[in-house]
């Protein structure tokens, strides 16, 4: 397994199962330790705030913080990285996990039988079930059931919060768009020696870090994690993180103008040089952290 295709697989798992991502190859301009951000100045009348999550975590790691459920509390609505609350996301989801090309057409003859080897020991299915699937969905389908503990999201406590108060639920990005950048990080053809590497790091491990850093509230030391394994695919992680950063901190000011709102992204969308803090610092907003 060449290295590159070992780090572009740590890297895919924490993009595909945790969205924490970092600006790719900028050291980050947020060095204060915070989840929870307010944002204020230019013409609101009131704060909207910035919260960073993880969208799976260990339950028994679980703990939403008196200071975000203060901030939800004092905003009029929510919007996520996408409607999650939506009664048609399982439906439409389904749809984007579905691809025109079969992925046997895009790997090697060889590569057939090691394919269907690992569907069968890891998830009980065959290549042929699964033939039209993106290969990310099975990817992401293996790390869930890799998992040796019951998982938690933040945005099942967040919807459930927010439902509770009678207020609405939005996302910043649609499902077809977020899944277009999903698309980028993966190509098919790497498949094979995707599965090939999947037992030659410690998982568990990966988590235990990320979870220390995000307990610790380093949304910077989150970016120095992903920097380590993302420099042999910039174009990918352009348009995966700034690309993506700068489309929801071009959305957010109307937003925000129409009333107070909190938003709840991917940790690492926060921190960086084109990191959603420093974007809307650059538009003219002051944007603080929230300690307790």
């Amino acid at each position: 397994m060449k290295r590159n295709n070992m780090k572009n697989l740590v890297a895919f798992i924490a993009v595909v199962c945790f969205l924490i991502n970092s600006a790719f190859a900028q050291t980050s301009s947020v060095k204060e330790k915070s989840l929870l951000w307010k944002i204020e100045g230019k013409d609101l009348k009131a704060p909207s705030y910035l919260f960073g999550t993880v969208h799976m975590l260990a339950r028994k790691n679980f703990e939403m913080s008196a200071k975000a459920t203060d901030a939800m509390d004092k905003t009029s609505r929510v919007y996520l990285e996408i409607n999650m609350a939506a009664p048609n996301l399982a439906e439409e989801s389904q749809k984007y996990m579905m691809s025109h090309k079969t992925i046997s057409s895009q790997i090697k003859p060889e590569e057939i039988a090691l394919v269907d080897e690992v569907l069968g020991k890891k998830l009980g299915l065959t290549l042929a079930q699964v033939d039209k699937v993106k290969p990310m969905f099975l990817i992401a389908m293996i790390m869930q059931k890799s998992f040796t503990e019951p998982m938690a999201s933040f945005e099942e406590e967040i919807i459930k919060h927010t439902k509770q108060q009678g207020k609405t639920i939005e996302g910043l990005s649609s499902i077809e768009e977020q899944y277009s950048f999903a698309d980028k990080i993966f190509e098919t053809s790497d498949f094979p020696s995707y599965l090939k590497s999947m037992d030659e790091f410690d998982i568990q491990s990966i988590l235990s870090h990320i979870y220390q850093l995000y307990k610790d509230e380093n949304i910077a030391g989150m970016d120095e994690l992903l920097l380590k394994y993302t420099s042999s695919n910039p174009e990918t992680y352009r348009q995966l993180l700034p690309v993506r950063n700068r489309l929801w901190a071009d959305r957010m000011p109307a937003l925000m103008n129409e009333t107070p709102t909190f938003f709840a992204i991917g940790s690492a969308h926060l921190s960086g040089e084109e990191g959603v803090i420093n974007l809307l610092r650059q538009k003219g907003y002051t944007v603080t952290p929230v300690y307790n």
